[in-house]
C-alpha cells in the first residue's frame, strides 16, 4: 500500500476556495477503485493550515488518480490558494489491522 501525506498552507484570503478544492478533489477521489482513503484535515488553531491523508493499493492506482480529470481540477483550483506545501509518499508497513 502507498500513502501520500500533504500539508499545506493556504493564503489567509483563500482558506474558503482551498475547503471548496479539497471537497472537490476528495468527493471524486473516494469513488476511485484503488483509492483505499481519502481524508482532509484543518488544523485547530490555525485555519490555513490544511492536511491531507490518502491511501492507494501502489503507485500505479496513486499514479491513475493524477492522471484523472478531477486531479486536474484540483489542481487549478488549490494553487491559488497555496502558500506553502509540504508531499511525501510512503509505504505502509503498519497497517490498521483493527
Amino acid at each position: 500500500m502507498l500513502a501520500v501525506v500533504v500539508n499545506l498552507t493556504s493564503h489567509p484570503d483563500k482558506v474558503n476556495e482551498m475547503i471548496a478544492a479539497l471537497e472537490g478533489n476528495q468527493a471524486h477521489s473516494i469513488h476511485e477503485p484503488d483509492c483505499l482513503k481519502w481524508e482532509w484535515s484543518q488544523h485547530i488553531d490555525d485555519p490555513t493550515k490544511f492536511a491531507i491523508y490518502e491511501l492507494y493499493t501502489d503507485r500505479e492506482a496513486f499514479a491513475a488518480h493524477k492522471a484523472s480529470d478531477h486531479f486536474a481540477v484540483w489542481v487549478e483550483a488549490s494553487v491559488p490558494c497555496i502558500k506553502e506545501k509540504v508531499a511525501g509518499q510512503y509505504e505502509v508497513r503498519g497497517p490498521d489491522m483493527r
